[in-house]
C-alpha cells in the first residue's frame, strides 16, 4: 500500500490495552500509539505482520500522529530502507504492524503515567544532579 492513507487500523489486542493504559494513565490513544511506535522501532528486529489483525480501533492518520506525522513517517520509512523494504510500498503495513507490537510492549511496563518515563533510553533522561543544580 502506497503512503496514500488517511486511516490507520490497529489490532484488537493492541486496541485492548490501548484502552486499558487510558484507563491507567489517563492518556489519549494517540499519545500512546506514538510512545509504542518508538519504543517498537528501537527493537532490532522487525515486527511480524501477520501477529495483528486488523479488527481494532481505527483512527485518523493525523489525530494518531499529529504536527510531527512526517517525523514519525520518516522514522518508519528509514527502518524500511535499512531493512531493504519499499519504504512507500510498505510504509502501511509496517507503521500498523510497529504501532501494534509497540502498544502491546509498553502495555507490560506501564502502571501508571509515571512509568512512561522508565521507557525512555536512560541516555535522554536529564542528569539528576543538574535537576538538584536547578533547583537550588
Amino acid at each position: 500500500m502506497s503512503h496514500e492513507f488517511n486511516r490507520i487500523t490497529l489490532g484488537s489486542d493492541a486496541t485492548h490495552r490501548l484502552q486499558m493504559l487510558k484507563g491507567r494513565t489517563g492518556m489519549t490513544h494517540n499519545f500512546t500509539c506514538r510512545i509504542g511506535l518508538c519504543y517498537s522501532l528501537n527493537e532490532p528486529r522487525p515486527p511480524s505482520h501477520s501477529e495483528y489483525d486488523t479488527e481494532g480501533l481505527t483512527i485518523n492518520r493525523y489525530t494518531l500522529l499529529g504536527e510531527h506525522e512526517a517525523l514519525y513517517l520518516a522514522l518508519v520509512k528509514e527502518r524500511l530502507i535499512q531493512e531493504g523494504k519499499d519504504p512507500d510500498e510498505d510504509l502501511y503495513d509496517e507503521l500498523v504492524a510497529h504501532l501494534n507490537r509497540g502498544v502491546i510492549r509498553i502495555f507490560g511496563n506501564v502502571k501508571d503515567i509515571n512509568d512512561y518515563y522508565t521507557l525512555m533510553p536512560e541516555h535522554l533522561k536529564p542528569d539528576q544532579s543538574d535537576q538538584a543544580n536547578n533547583e537550588s
